[in-house]
């Protein structure tokens, strides 16, 4: 799922609720969920597989991020995480760390 989101704050609400097709209920029941349900376990596991050196696995666990960021707006999070999985295409596992 490409997104352009705004990236001047947090959460790019108007495009989030664009992609959502205006349902606000949904998306602020998703950004409600987002820290506690998906960035808190992803950076919990994130840190493991960076202390393992597990690039493959930092790799999918930013992929997965990524959607769930995409789903809020979270445009900053979004485009670090499309970093950090182009920085493992490219085989710079220093750039992803």
């Amino acid at each position: 799922m490409a997104h352009n989101f705004s990236t001047e704050t947090p959460i790019d609400i108007g495009k989030a609720l664009e992609t959502m097709g205006g349902e606000e209920k949904i998306f602020y029941s998703m950004l409600g969920k987002l820290g506690e349900m998906s960035l808190e376990p992803a950076m919990n596991d994130i840190a493991s597989c960076i202390t393992n050196r597990d690039f493959e696995q930092i790799k999918n666990k930013v992929h997965s991020l990524k959607g769930a960021s995409g789903y809020v707006g979270a445009g900053i999070l979004h485009k670090c995480c499309f970093d950090i999985q182009q920085a493992f295409l490219d085989k710079k596992y220093d750039t992803m760390l």
